[in-house]
C-alpha cells in the first residue's frame, strides 16, 4: 500500500478506535491495534497507539476532568503502577496466548453476569479497587491489555455514566504515560512513529469528541447495557487473537 494512502487508513482507524472510546470509555487499544497490524509492523503499530492513546485519554480526562472520582484515583493508581512495573520486567517470559484468553473468558463471563444481574454496586471496596489496580497494572505492563479488568469493576459503581467514563481515562492515561519511558529507553520510539501519531492526532481528537456527543444522548441504563455488550465483545475478540 502506498505511504500516502496507509496513512489515510491509519488515521481512519484510529479515529474510529477514539469514537468508540469517546462512546463506550474504552476499546481504542484493541481495534487500533487489529487495524493498524494490517498495514504496518506489530512494534510500529504499539508504538503509535501508545502515543495517540496518551493524547485520546488526555483529552477525554480534559472534557470529563469535573467527573472523575479522586477518591477512586488515589486507591487504584498505585497498584497500578505497581502492576506496569511488575509486568513489563517480570511476567513477559508467561505465555501470552493462555493469559490473554484467559483474560478473554473471564471477560465474556463478567459481561454476561453484569447483563443478567444489572444492581448496582454501592458504597466503597478499598480491596476491591486495590486488586483491580494491580492486575489491570500486571496486564497493561506485560501484555497492554489492561483495561477490561477497570471496566469490569468501575462500571458497576452506582455513579454517574461520565463519572465513570473520566475515572478509567485517567487511569488508562496512567498506564500509557508509564509505559512510554520503558518503550523509549528501548528504542522503540521511532521518528516515524512519532510523526505517524502526529499526523493522526487530529483525527483522534475528533473521534474522541464525537463519541462522548453520541454518548450523551443516550440514557444511563441503556449506556450500561450496551457497555456490558461492548466488553463481552472485547472478551470474545481476545479469545479468538490470543
Amino acid at each position: 500500500m502506498p505511504e500516502p494512502q496507509a496513512l489515510v487508513v491509519a488515521a481512519s482507524i484510529l479515529a474510529l478506535a477514539a469514537l468508540t472510546q469517546g462512546f463506550f470509555g474504552f476499546g481504542f487499544g484493541i481495534i487500533a491495534m487489529t487495524g493498524l497490524t494490517l498495514s504496518h509492523d506489530l512494534v510500529h503499530a504499539a508504538g503509535v497507539v501508545n502515543l495517540t492513546g496518551i493524547a485520546l485519554t488526555g483529552s477525554l480526562v480534559w472534557q470529563l476532568r469535573r467527573g472523575v472520582l479522586w477518591p477512586v484515583m488515589r486507591r487504584v493508581a498505585p497498584a497500578l503502577l505497581l502492576g506496569v512495573l511488575v509486568g513489563v520486567t517480570a511476567l513477559r517470559t508467561l505465555d501470552r496466548e493462555i493469559l490473554v484468553r484467559a483474560l478473554g473468558l473471564t471477560i465474556v463471563a463478567i459481561a454476561a453476569w453484569n447483563l443478567l444481574s444489572p444492581r448496582l454496586r454501592r458504597g466503597e471496596s478499598r480491596v476491591q479497587d486495590v486488586a483491580t489496580g494491580l492486575l489491570a497494572g500486571l496486564l497493561g505492563g506485560a501484555f497492554n491489555t489492561g483495561g477490561p479488568p477497570l471496566v469490569a469493576h468501575l462500571y458497576r459503581r452506582d455513579e454517574a455514566p461520565e463519572s465513570l467514563k473520566a475515572t478509567v481515562q485517567a487511569l488508562f492515561l496512567t498506564i500509557g504515560a508509564s509505559r512510554l519511558p520503558l518503550a523509549a529507553g528501548q528504542g522503540l520510539m521511532t521518528a516515524a512513529v512519532w510523526r505517524d501519531a502526529a499526523l493522526a492526532l487530529p483525527f483522534v481528537v475528533a473521534g474522541s469528541y464525537a463519541g462522548l456527543a453520541l454518548a450523551r444522548r443516550v440514557p444511563a441504563e441503556r449506556f450500561r447495557r450496551a457497555c456490558w455488550i461492548a466488553l463481552g465483545s472485547l472478551g470474545v475478540a481476545l479469545l479468538a487473537t490470543g
